[in-house]
């Protein structure tokens, strides 16, 4: 933002200088999705050590790799150098807080803060406490992320994978059976979501999806009419091995389906896309 000073430090020296130029690359989208006239960025210091990064900062976000003896190692050294009351978030995908802030100093302040790509465009973050994690850690964190115009979904208590991304792998898993034993190609796939389901869940998800499914009864009719369904070998949840003939069928599938372009050119339209689909949804967003 304009008003708050950013300190980011990376082991990856050339990731961290080329951060000022992927940020310029994202100004267009949010600058029209926000309307904020977002030019400067002389509030964003690239230092040399985690110590420079986290000793005057009020809220830090750990963006280490998904690995959970590096976050620990991490969060670790963080916790020594960061200002006693500073709240310590990790952008996990799916590890567990209780186990990542172990050797954190104060871990009462931690806590999980997974957003979501691209960072810059959607709003959801989830916000997953662990076991020592005080309330008041959720809830400013929770805030400080609403300031940001994100969307915290606050987690009751923590699971492996959370929310968001225990429903994409389960997703994810039924899709690799159905290209592993020939059903359908990646781009089959896809088109029955962005051209189906997907468009009523960008909307409402999947509950009140089913819940208009049931009619004047809405969500009682569904379970009595497609409960039964549930007893039916539609799905396969335990994943297939990734075996070379299906991480070929997958590679070349996806390789299809993009036309050539590159991932540049798609994370471009991608963007562009999922602004103009937020602003749609923002004029409907009254009940949801």
């Amino acid at each position: 933002t304009n008003k708050k000073k950013v300190w980011v430090y990376d082991v990856d020296r050339k990731k961290m200088m080329s951060l000022k130029k992927d940020i310029k690359k994202t100004l267009p989208h949010i600058n029209k999705l926000f309307k904020k006239n977002i030019k400067k960025i002389e509030n964003l210091h690239l230092v040399n050590s985690i110590e420079d990064a986290v000793k005057n900062a009020d809220f830090i976000q750990e963006c280490a790799l998904e690995n959970e003896k590096l976050k620990i190692k991490i969060v670790s050294e963080i916790g020594k150098f960061a200002k006693k009351n500073a709240i310590i978030a990790s952008s996990s995908s799916g590890l567990l807080p209780s186990k990542i802030k172990i050797k954190c100093y104060n871990p009462k302040r931690f806590v999980i803060g997974h957003p979501f790509n691209p960072v810059y465009i959607l709003p959801l973050v989830e916000v997953v406490p662990g076991n020592k994690t005080s309330r008041n850690t959720v809830l400013s964190a929770s805030k400080f992320y609403e300031s940001l115009s994100m969307k915290p979904l606050i987690l009751k208590k923590e699971l492996p994978g959370y929310l968001s991304d225990r429903l994409q792998e389960a997703l994810w898993r039924e899709a690799l059976h159905i290209v592993n034993e020939g059903y359908a190609t990646t781009q089959d796939l896809d088109r029955s979501i962005i051209h189906g389901p997907g468009l009523r869940w960008s909307l409402m998800g999947t509950f009140l999806t089913f819940h208009l499914a049931g009619g004047k009864e809405g969500m009682a009719h569904m379970l009595r009419q497609f409960g039964p369904a549930l007893k039916l070998p539609w799905t396969k949840l335990k994943a297939p091995k990734l075996s070379k003939k299906l991480s070929t069928k997958i590679i070349s599938g996806t390789k299809k389906q993009s036309q050539s372009q590159n991932i540049s050119q798609m994370n471009k339209l991608r963007d562009e896309y999922l602004v103009s689909l937020i602003k749609l949804r923002n004029r409907y967003k009254k009940l949801f």
